[in-house]
């Protein structure tokens, strides 16, 4: 049980080792596995280049944190299609350490997750362009589609379309506070910078949740230019864990008091959303009390077309 990195040493979580992994490889092909109960991430794609990973079935422990699915890092030119992911961490987590990532597209796979079922970050210090996330169906996951982006990369060309999610909360110590779509830029500590977040389109969405859309630029990373194109969006709660709280983690301000809204908006220049359906719940809706939520200071460029939100009858 030893670290992948140079020297073998290990710290803590680190020390558990991980399923199967590749380690500046070019061309390679995985299909037609199961992978069962891995103790720390399951598949990690390290510096590879056309890497193509297809019908194969991830199964981790729900309760084991870091217990990824596939972790891609610092790797291009990724294809990951038709896959099964039922695990107890992040499941699809793009990661930039020494390098970036460019053309990654996962397609036709099929997630459930105590944590983010696509999660950038949290490492990210390289660049993410050209991704394309499609036809995936997330079902009672703890957080659907995640960017966390702490240390100062820089995501581009981003796409999430024809997406099928549900998400529910599970536990409050676990990041997240089941959110559909999370898109936030921070820095991790007083020595990470921000980084940014642009040019990301979230096309043909459904999502069934327990919290609301969370967008949340910083001072040095403003988000921008961000398109929501038919999108539909359902708002009940069925757990009875604590609400009326707003998740930054990991690093920026932590747990924050705060009310539920469908569309929470911050540090944001540039957002268009287009034919976009929120429905509320008339059950628990005493912290439901703004389907858009903002300061103006921060926020610029808004356009909404065909934009509406109303409560439904259980």
């Amino acid at each position: 049980m030893v670290s992948w990195n140079e020297t073998g040493a290990c710290l803590g979580d680190e020390c558990r080792p991980r399923l199967v992994g590749f380690i500046g490889c070019k061309n390679v092909r995985i299909w037609d596995v199961s992978f069962n109960q891995p103790a720390y991430w399951c598949l990690h794609i390290v510096r590879c280049e056309n890497t193509s990973i297809h019908d194969i079935s991830i199964y981790g422990d729900f309760n084991t944190p870091n217990n990824d699915g596939i972790d891609i890092e610092d790797s291009n030119n990724t294809l990951i299609t038709r896959c099964t992911i039922d695990t107890g961490d992040d499941a699809i987590c793009p990661k930039t350490y020494t390098g970036p990532i460019y053309n990654l597209t996962a397609t036709s796979c099929w997630i459930k997750t105590k944590s983010s079922a696509i999660k950038f970050g949290s490492a990210s210090w390289y660049a993410f362009k050209g991704l394309l996330f499609d036809n995936i169906t997330i079902v009672e996951s703890h957080r659907g589609l995640g960017l966390q982006i702490r240390d100062g990369g820089n995501v581009s060309d981003i796409t999430f379309s024809n997406i099928n999610i549900s998400t529910r909360y599970y536990d409050p110590s676990w990041w997240g506070r089941a959110e559909p779509i999370y898109i936030t830029t921070c820095p991790r500590d007083s020595n990470s910078k921000a980084g940014s977040i642009s040019n990301l389109q979230f096309i043909n969405i459904t999502a069934t949740s327990e919290n609301g859309v969370f967008l949340s630029g910083s001072e040095g990373g403003v988000l921008r230019n961000l398109k929501f194109l038919n999108v539909n969006l359902t708002y009940k709660r069925w757990t009875n864990y604590a609400d009326g709280l707003v998740d930054y983690r990991p690093g920026c301000q932590g747990l924050v008091n705060h009310s539920t809204a469908g569309f929470m908006m911050e540090h944001i220049d540039g957002l268009e959303v287009e034919n976009v359906n929120m429905r509320w719940s008339e059950e628990k809706t005493q912290l439901w009390n703004n389907p858009l939520y903002f300061r103006p200071s921060t926020v610029n460029n808004i356009s909404l077309l065909n934009f509406h939100s109303g409560l439904y009858k259980l």
